[in-house]
């Protein structure tokens, strides 16, 4: 009886894990495209369209016009965007919901940073909760 239970809770535990790679993969792919969507709308400077996407979340830690300033100040002093690779990647799920973080080094016009994307699922979306960039033409001079 216990080796009869211990395989089912082994079965049940494999097809959650299975479940869950394929909403890993589908969640990564998701925060991948807002990441392209996120350099598109930088490199246009349409930096209160990339603000209008964020989650609640952000919005009440950043204000716009802060969020715009340092944008407008990455664009300054680092140009536009050139080239981007993604060296990490997390999938976190929980019971408050799924989040996807996502590293990449990035090449600008001026420059390299390492960008810092967070994301929250909203169903098959991924909504920006928080940006981060670091970068030695970003220190003060």
């Amino acid at each position: 009886m216990i080796a009869r239970s211990a395989r089912l809770v082994f079965v049940l535990a494999m097809i959650v894990l299975a479940a869950g790679a394929c909403s890993t993969k589908e969640d990564l792919a998701a925060a991948e495209r807002e990441v392209e969507k996120f350099h598109q709308a930088y490199n246009a400077g349409r930096y209160d369209d990339i603000y209008d996407k964020t989650s609640d979340e952000l919005k009440k830690a950043t204000g716009q016009e802060a969020f715009v300033a340092m944008l407008e100040t990455v664009q300054r002093r680092l140009g536009k965007m050139t080239e981007t690779k993604r060296e990490n990647w997390k999938v976190n799920f929980s019971t408050g919901g799924t989040t996807v973080n996502l590293v990449y080094e990035t090449s600008f016009a001026l420059g390299k940073g390492t960008e810092t994307f967070n994301y929250r699922m909203s169903g098959k979306k991924a909504v920006l909760t928080g940006y981060n960039i670091t970068s030695k033409n970003l220190l003060p001079r």
